[in-house]
């Protein structure tokens, strides 16, 4: 019997100093991160199509990450974003350009770090408070096929486009204004036209001059690409993005000319940044090292003709892509007063334009 109860006392402490043992490393995990060290990193991203979510996920498996990837829509990540900051669910956000992301910094959604691979990119680009961190430029601008118009004689910028009666219905705009492409063709129009005296910072002129660009074009048909509607002939002009040229041109067998207007088109920059969470997953700030690194994004440029801000990437970029960089020049543009405006500026174009 009393044998019996020592053998029972020995196990009940064996019990007891495991589980010690299990609270201390569930304590020491805590204490450095909030979270367990092997679970998924969960990424919301509004750049991953075309196969660029599988090569991640591919790469990051090879350097121990386990992902879990949301693909959405620009203005779709935004809002679910900022619908959840109260019970956040991402780990991690990347693709948004800087204005998306300076809206979330408003909110109080991310958490401060500065990634090891900052000191590599240009310091004019850095969010001062390393809320979030540049990964790769865009650039949006007016294309045809250049096979069909020879660069002397293609317009010379959107007003030009919208102005010519023979180009009436020849050209493509923007079916609505949910991502920041579309939205990317309208301010590179209204910022000809500031006007700090009017109620939503353009002036009269400049909302003419986009009621007419939209009067004058076509929305793609239901299906189709921007840029496939050019392919098909439906149209002379469309639009697109820098990263997107390459893949476009080589899926539907088209080259294609790049309009730069004298006052430049727009450069955004893709960011990446960590969202806040009382229990922060312990591999987030490893993971946001790994995918700014100059192996991931030399790898991302040359799939996937990217343009990455890290310096020592740069030498991996497709050629076609660093031919139109060449091409095209950055619209002075004061983005802070594009932010103030933009959303006021999409309301009155889908009601007053679009509505119409």
């Amino acid at each position: 019997m009393k044998l019996g109860m020592k053998i029972a006392a020995l196990g009940l402490i064996s019990l007891m100093v495991l589980s010690g043992c299990g609270s201390s490393e569930d304590g020491k995990s805590a204490n450095d991160s909030g979270g367990k060290k092997d679970e998924k990193i969960i990424v919301y991203s509004n750049s991953v199509s075309n196969g660029r979510g599988d090569f991640l996920k591919e790469k990051a498996e090879e350097k121990g990450f386990k992902l879990e990837i949301v693909d959405l829509g620009g203005n779709d990540l935004l809002n679910r974003v900022i619908a959840e900051k109260d019970s956040p669910i991402a780990d991690v956000v990347f693709g948004m350009n800087q204005m998306m992301f300076s809206k979330v910094e408003q909110e109080g959604i991310f958490e401060s770090y500065k990634p090891k691979w900052l000191d590599k990119v240009d310091s004019s680009l850095v969010n001062k408070d390393n809320k979030y961190s540049p990964l790769q430029e865009q650039r949006v601008f007016m294309i045809y096929d250049a096979n069909k118009i020879k660069p002397e004689n293609a317009v010379k910028d959107w007003q030009d486009l919208a102005s010519k009666s023979d180009l009436k219905g020849k050209y493509i705009v923007p079916k609505g204004l949910g991502g920041a492409t579309a939205n990317a063709v309208v301010y590179n129009i209204l910022m000809n036209y500031q006007d700090e005296k009017s109620d939503n910072g353009i002036s009269k002129e400049g909302w003419d001059e986009v009621k007419k660009f939209f009067k004058n074009g076509v929305a793609p048909s239901e299906g189709q690409s921007e840029v496939a509607e050019l392919a098909n002939g439906k149209v002379d002009y469309s639009f697109t993005w820098l990263s997107n040229i390459p893949i476009v041109e080589e899926s539907l067998g088209i080259k294609l000319g790049v309009v730069n207007p004298s006052y430049g088109v727009p450069q955004t920059v893709e960011q990446v940044g960590i969202i806040k969470k009382d229990k922060m997953n312990a591999k987030v700030k490893e993971f946001v090292d790994f995918l700014g690194s100059t192996e991931v994004q030399s790898e991302w440029a040359e799939k996937f003709g990217s343009a990455p801000v890290n310096k020592d990437a740069q030498g991996s970029v497709n050629s076609r892509i660093a031919e139109i960089l060449n091409e095209t020049t950055p619209q002075d543009n004061d983005y802070d007063f594009i932010n103030k405006h933009i959303d006021e500026w999409v309301e009155y174009i889908e009601l007053n334009v679009l509505g119409n």
